[in-house]
């Protein structure tokens, strides 16, 4: 290809570009590293209607940006290294996020590569014949026995602790076993909806924030009503209290009324019998 076809070429990336960062309102920067291809299509006809997923160079993507204006220019460019996948979408940022989490694809065990959670292997038949793999499970510190003329794996085993690397022999025994252990994903490494949303701040705890959402709202709440500041969801508790309030003033004052009655009679038998309990005290003799 000539020079100038190249050139052409380029461009022609760089306008496709453009055009999905007009389209879609989210822009995010996704960490391609240790995803297959074939993994990476499985996630694009996934999300075919919710999102674009791109492959492209950083310097591409870097040069649409620029042309297009994008205002947080520099802060984007710092995502711009190494491995990624663009996506451009409609969805909020932080659903995107979760999108990737929960949908994340199973991948074998390669050697050397980190363990992202405890490889764990359980107990029962593995199909396999006795022979030199015992020395492998051996090595792994799997126990096993021989049943029916095949090896058995003898109770669940953490053969690779989260964060330990992964050894070659294991993993040649997790493939032999038919295991594919690491669940690989797209992980946002920032969004842009407007503002440049890094990817820590969008792994939010939906428990947690539930629980402060739930918690703010109370507090809310309880200022609004003691505040007496009528909405929609307090109106109703105000005025309850109000009534409340009131009451109390009219019986503590003895004020009668057809809702202080009841109280003030039970009131007055209530003084009444403690009146007539330390009577007694002075003088039994009078049996009240």
């Amino acid at each position: 290809m000539s020079v100038k076809a190249t050139l052409l070429e380029k461009q022609r990336k760089v306008e496709r570009l453009k055009g999905l960062m007009k389209e879609y309102p989210v822009f995010a920067i996704a960490d391609l590293k240790g995803m297959k291809a074939n993994q990476l299509q499985l996630l694009k006809k996934k999300f075919k209607d919710d999102m674009e997923i791109k492959v492209s160079k950083n310097t591409l993507i870097a040069r649409a940006l620029k042309e297009i204006g994008i205002k947080d220019y520099e802060e984007i460019e710092k995502y711009l290294s190494g491995p990624n996948a663009f996506v451009f979408s409609k969805k909020n940022p932080f659903k995107l996020y979760f999108m990737f989490e929960k949908n994340k694809v199973e991948s074998a065990a390669s050697p050397g590569e980190i363990a992202p959670n405890d490889i764990v292997v359980t107990a029962g038949n593995t199909g396999l014949q006795p022979g030199p793999i015992l020395s492998k499970f051996g090595a792994a510190k799997i126990p096993t026995k021989i049943q029916d003329g095949t090896v058995w794996i003898a109770k669940d085993t953490t053969v690779v602790e989260k964060g330990s690397t992964i050894s070659a022999d294991v993993a040649d025994l997790l493939s032999k076993l038919g295991l594919k252990p690491i669940l690989v994903g797209l992980r946002l490494r920032m969004a842009y909806d407007g503002t440049v949303i890094p990817g820590e701040m969008l792994a939010i705890d939906l428990d947690d924030y539930r629980s402060k959402l739930s918690e703010a709202a109370g507090y809310a709440l309880n200022l609004s009503v003691n505040a007496a500041y009528p909405t929609k969801e307090t109106v109703q508790l105000i005025v309850a209290k109000a009534y409340r309030d009131a009451k109390g003033v009219a019986v503590e004052a003895g004020f009668v009324t057809p809702e202080t009655i009841g109280d003030l009679v039970a009131v007055a038998a209530a003084r009444g019998r403690a009146v007539a309990a330390e009577a007694s005290k002075r003088r039994p003799e009078l049996n009240l």
